[in-house]
């Protein structure tokens, strides 16, 4: 876990923009903001960050930083792809690209126990101790479950702000194991698969179907690295023709076999 995390302090806007540049090898990034005011624009929603608000920058975003003035200090939290999938277990609503949370003010008491465990994962990151990927990866358990537990409708703002899109993504996260076909989701919606299609392009640059695969495949991963259960049952489990078809489907998204990335990811766990 030691060189798929990077933690840094920054003390104004500058250095918030240099360290959210590694886009190429860091493909998540956490941003708290200890101090701060302004806008933040991600993917075309904007945002109004303050004190003791988190700022979630996922894959595939576009960022713009419209300060007022040049006083923004806190930490940013970056994260590989291994990284950002072991954690993403622990909370999908901040993790998925399209239709995750953007952005949650934290009560301070809370930010500053968040504060204690970055300082302590930069410290054992230094320190490059044997047992020091274990206490990260559960230090940044932590920090993604306290964030995730204090998500609320009234301080939290998602990257989607159509009720149609809302609609879709919610009942996707219900259905997903059961119905792949977008004809499923757009009926019980009230919508058609043209207008569906033209909303999520507009607002997420991405496809419906896009969609539903990358919940599916979150699911997937989940299940190969925290689960002991086979290829076989994975792909049955999420409703699957066949083994082969799931193989299929899994190499095509991540560029490597299930059982390859099982393997993987084991060896990363250890």
């Amino acid at each position: 876990m030691i060189d798929k995390i990077k933690i840094k302090k920054f003390s104004n806007n500058n250095e918030l923009r240099e360290l959210t540049q590694d886009t190429k090898n860091m493909i998540s990034y956490l941003i708290f903001f200890e101090k701060a005011n302004g806008n933040l624009i991600i993917n075309h929603r904007e945002t109004s960050i303050k004190q003791f608000s988190i700022a979630n920058l996922p894959i595939l975003s576009t960022v713009k930083f419209e300060n007022g003035d040049n006083k923004t200090n806190g930490w940013c939290f970056a994260l590989n792809k291994d990284a950002r999938d072991i954690l993403l277990v622990h909370s999908f609503q901040l993790f998925c690209p399209f239709t995750g949370i953007i952005n949650v003010n934290i009560k301070e008491n809370i930010f500053k126990k968040l504060q204690f465990y970055l300082q302590e994962i930069q410290n054992e990151i230094l320190s490059q101790n044997l047992r020091s990927s274990e206490i990260i990866y559960l230090q940044a358990t932590l920090i993604i479950k306290y964030i995730s537990r204090n998500i609320k409708d009234n301080n939290s703002i998602s990257q989607i702000n159509n009720k149609v899109l809302k609609s879709f993504a919610n009942l996707v996260n219900q259905e997903y194991k059961n119905n792949h076909s977008i004809e499923f989701y757009t009926k019980k919606i009230s919508v058609s698969p043209k207008t569906l299609n033209r909303l999520t392009k507009q607002k997420l640059n991405i496809t419906p179907k896009q969609i539903i695969q990358y919940r599916i495949n979150s699911e997937a991963i989940r299940l190969l690295i925290h689960s002991n259960k086979s290829i076989k049952e994975i792909a049955y489990e999420l409703n699957f023709s066949s083994p082969d078809y799931f193989n299929y489907f899994f190499k095509k998204l991540n560029k490597i076999a299930p059982s390859s990335y099982k393997n993987k990811m084991s060896e990363n766990m250890k």
